[in-house]
């Protein structure tokens, strides 16, 4: 396809993304949101959400004029051939999606005139663009519409390189003309393109994070029974992804468990349709069982290894949901912390990104490096696993601290140097010091 006009609806990272990048596939974009703050942000080159290289490429496409951001949907939907609706779905405590925004943006296309493709690349639960279809039918006779679900699928930290470079395009469209109309947009990305019913997309995309859930979950189980009985959950990894079934590639890395909202909401999706059904979801039951005994008994690794709770001092490296980007939403290390000092402990953190204070930051002393956050620490806990934090110097890290415990929630540090160092080192399914002494013989 030849040089298309394209709004885009909805800036933080999703909508940031995709309209610099359509902007560098030659299209025209103008793009929007109903936060007047977020379009000001935006137009000084101030990003709601940090991301590598997204800056740049902003920069670069408003500079030749193919990318701009616009106060109205009014003025961005105005000669526009398609609408794309890239809001970030907020997602609730209880992971349920809210779909206000997006409802809000249908609403601003039902004042438009004309002819134009909409294109929803918000995560919605199933039956949500059908519902949204017939709505706006009913609303704007005056429009002729089609309607396409082109699922994102985004990586933080990596989300140009997803976009741009993605390992298949998802296109849920029920006229195959629609779905050909919008793939036209990505000529010269190299991309199996795979179409289906709206239906079955919004349920792929279900399907994707929940697998990946479920896969988080597996791995931690896995570990926690490593820990109960001296093996190390690494190497039984290692020979999963050797296996071709299973793959190199597979999402097996044990840690906190899975959060910031994404994975957790299609599980509940399922869920929930699952419910209304009257079917049983034993396996995503379970996926979301052992995803929320995670910080809990991270918490509870960290009293044993101290002794307690009450009055010590705790150093968080990392406080960010994870590398390569400044986002807090739904962080493991800020959930962490708040259990943490409503037992009475102390909290001081470093996180490269997060160098002021922010709402989720209250109660938590922000440190400018890891080895101002190690002072006077009886624990260090690692909790996002920033590259950076490989290089440390650990014997200068272990002479800060009261007590040496060091808990690596990501299995990122070499245990052995960590244990040269002076530190009482605990991994995640990595036999150690102060849990091997309670391991469970397999032969009694």
């Amino acid at each position: 396809m030849a040089c298309a006009r394209i709004a885009v609806v909805g800036l933080w990272h999703l909508g940031c993304v995709a309209a610099a990048s359509l902007a560098r596939l030659g299209h025209t974009v103008r793009a929007t949101d109903f936060d007047a703050g977020t379009l000001g942000s935006l137009l000084r080159g101030v990003l709601p959400v940090y991301e590598p290289g997204l800056a740049e490429l902003i920069d670069e496409q408003m500079g030749n004029g193919r990318l701009d951001f616009l106060p109205s949907c009014q003025e961005a939907f105005a000669g526009a051939d398609f609408i794309f609706i890239t809001f970030d779905t907020p997602v609730s405590e209880k992971d349920q999606s809210d779909l206000s925004p997006i409802l809000a943006a249908f609403e601003a296309i039902a004042e438009a005139r004309g002819a134009v493709e909409i294109v929803v690349m918000s995560q919605v639960p199933v039956g949500t663009c059908h519902e949204l279809a017939e709505q706006l039918c009913a609303r704007a006779p005056q429009l002729s519409f089609s309607l396409v679900y082109h699922p994102e699928n985004l990586r933080l930290g990596e989300a140009l390189e997803t976009f741009l470079q993605p390992d298949f395009l998802l296109v849920g469209a029920d006229d195959p003309a629609a779905a050909e109309r919008l793939l036209g947009l990505y000529s010269g990305v190299a991309a199996p393109c795979l179409t289906m019913s709206i239906r079955s997309a919004e349920m792929t995309k279900h399907a994707l994070n929940a697998y990946l859930a479920t896969s988080i979950s597996f791995v931690n189980e896995l570990a926690s029974l490593a820990e109960t009985c001296g093996a190390d959950v690494r190497d039984v990894v290692r020979a999963l992804r050797h296996d071709r079934r299973i793959g190199p590639r597979a999402f097996l890395s044990p840690g906190p468990g899975f959060s910031g909202g994404t994975l957790g909401r299609d599980v509940q999706s399922l869920r929930h349709l699952g419910e209304r059904s009257g079917r049983k979801t034993l396996q995503l039951d379970a996926t979301l069982a052992v995803n929320a005994e995670r910080l809990p008994a991270l918490r509870e690794k960290i009293r044993r290894a101290c002794g307690g709770l009450q009055g010590i001092c705790v150093g968080l490296l990392g406080l960010t949901y994870k590398p390569g980007t400044n986002t807090l939403r739904r962080s493991h290390a800020i959930e962490l912390a708040r259990l943490l000092l409503s037992a009475g402990a102390h909290v001081q953190a470093f996180d490269p990104c997060v160098t002021q204070p922010r709402p989720e930051t209250h109660g938590i002393t922000l440190c400018a490096d890891a080895y101002q956050a190690a002072e006077s620490a009886d624990a260090m806990v690692i909790m996002t696993p920033w590259p950076e934090f490989q290089k440390l110097d650990l014997t200068r890290l272990r002479r800060a601290m009261r007590q040496g415990v060091l808990i690596d929630a990501h299995n990122c540090l070499d245990d052995r140097a960590a244990r040269r160092a002076g530190f009482q080192y605990s991994g995640v399914g990595i036999p150690d010091q102060f849990e091997e002494r309670n391991a469970v013989g397999v032969a009694q």
